[in-house]
């Protein structure tokens, strides 16, 4: 069977393994435990750079390095995801929002390292890990 994405989508196997793997079945900001039936509603992948209305054919678009798992969703009145949406300013200043206009190779999501609501800053790679780059402050 073919299952086709729209557009700016990611693919099952990127949900997989950033969910599990990578975030291990946790919000990368609050670290808030997820099940993953509650998708969509509990949690959800949350693109950095925005995917933009009718999807984006840049490939680091879909990448793991530009998804982050989220708890809540953007429209929730709670949960982190709503957070990064309502709070803009703050959310480009730490990582969880890229500006989707931003092409310079210093913006590509895997050079613009995030902040945990914990403290640490992290990259995330293209293959799917997190890596801390400055500890908590």
């Amino acid at each position: 069977m073919v299952v086709l994405m729209a557009v700016g989508e990611f693919t099952p196997a990127t949900v997989r393994l950033v969910f599990f793997d990578r975030d291990r079945e946790r919000c990368f900001r609050c670290l808030r435990p997820l099940q993953w039936h509650e998708r969509g509603f509990g949690w959800s992948l949350h693109h950095r750079r925005p995917r933009g209305m009718g999807g984006s054919k840049d490939p680091m678009v879909n990448s793991p390095a530009n998804a982050l798992t989220l708890c809540g969703h953007a429209t929730s009145p709670t949960g982190c995801h709503h957070w990064a949406e309502k709070n803009r300013d703050v959310a480009f200043e730490l990582g969880y929002l890229i500006p989707g206009t931003a092409r310079t190779d210093e913006y590509r999501p895997e050079r613009v390292r995030v902040r945990r609501l914990s403290g640490g800053w992290w990259l995330l790679t293209v293959d799917g890990r997190a890596v801390e780059v400055e500890g908590n402050s």
